[in-house]
């Protein structure tokens, strides 16, 4: 399976699935590739940015959530 990035020729850019590039050109050439905002069948390629596949698989980092304290309840309204 491919992905590809697909963009019409309003602009709208989406993402699709295809057994093969030679599936992609044969359904395009068909018109049965459109794109799902707009409907257009006038669509191609979009530049993508090329996988490269590394020798370990990192694990996504996470940004730390601030960490919060309480020390004391809130004081519930009125004054002293």
């Amino acid at each position: 399976m491919i992905r590809y990035n697909l963009r019409c020729e309003r602009g709208h850019t989406f993402e699709s699935w295809f057994q093969s590039s030679s599936s992609y050109d044969a359904q395009v050439k068909r018109k049965l590739v459109t794109c799902a905002l707009c409907g257009s069948a006038n669509v191609e390629k979009a530049i993508m940015a090329p996988r490269i596949a590394g020798s370990k698989r990192r694990s996504p980092r996470l940004a730390a959530a601030p960490a919060f304290t309480i020390d004391e309840p809130p004081e519930r309204g009125g004054s002293a």
